[in-house]
């Protein structure tokens, strides 16, 4: 095994990119490159992804240490977006949900915000059709707007989906969703005041406002 920082230092060491395969339908390059260091020789095998290839043009011979350094962040980087796109197939997640589990997977910071940035230019990450599909969840929760709101940001949406959300609430008679929450867990209004301020106190928890209560309650007894 050479020491490669060590070998760099005793100036003997020798990079050479020997194959170049394609595999998986061509959507990943395999590079196997051999180092050289007096007696010592050691095999490492890096997989680009078609669009990392195409951009670094790698070709077979000798590289130099930066061509070599590049190639190995690069590989880096392929790995974390595969580690990514298996993480998506198990549930959406946005950019920065997905860059905490890379970083849980022991990438670096740097290389796991690549990689959920890169799946987020190619639409694996969709971040507004996630958000949409997260409000109908809560909807379906008869959630107020204020919980609603404070759950999304929670999730991590970025600026630009989040900017949308006023939009789609305004379409949401939140009024009408209290007063089902009312049925659903009280049948009708409370006649007794102080029954009446623990359903006040419930409804605020999950996110009305105290005129989208006092509303709800009015159309209930009427």
């Amino acid at each position: 095994m050479i020491c490669y920082s060590e070998a760099l230092q005793s100036n003997n060491l020798i990079i050479t990119l020997r194959s170049l395969q394609a595999q998986n339908e061509g959507s990943e390059i395999v590079l196997r490159i051999l180092l050289e260091c007096g007696e010592n020789r050691e095999e490492r095998r890096l997989v680009l992804t078609a669009s990392q290839y195409c951009e670094l043009k790698p070709q077979k011979g000798v590289l130099s240490e930066e061509a070599f350094e590049q190639l190995e962040a690069a590989a880096e980087l392929c790995r974390a977006i595969r580690a990514g796109e298996s993480l998506m197939s198990y549930g959406s997640n946005t950019a920065g949900m997905l860059t905490q589990k890379l970083l849980r997977r022991g990438f670096m910071r740097a290389t796991a915000i690549e990689a959920a940035e890169y799946l987020k230019r190619t639409g694996v990450i969709d971040e507004t059709r996630d958000l949409q599909r997260e409000l109908e969840k809560c909807l379906r929760k008869l959630w107020g707007a204020k919980r609603i709101n404070a759950h999304l940001w929670s999730k991590g949406f970025d600026m630009d989906a989040m900017s949308e959300l006023p939009d789609f609430l305004s379409e949401i008679d939140f009024e009408e969703n209290c007063a089902s929450l009312i049925r659903k867990h009280y049948g009708e209004v409370p006649r007794d005041r102080e029954e009446q301020r623990r359903m006040i106190a419930f409804l605020s928890r999950y996110g009305y406002s105290l005129d989208e209560i006092r509303c709800a309650m009015r159309k209930l007894s009427d």
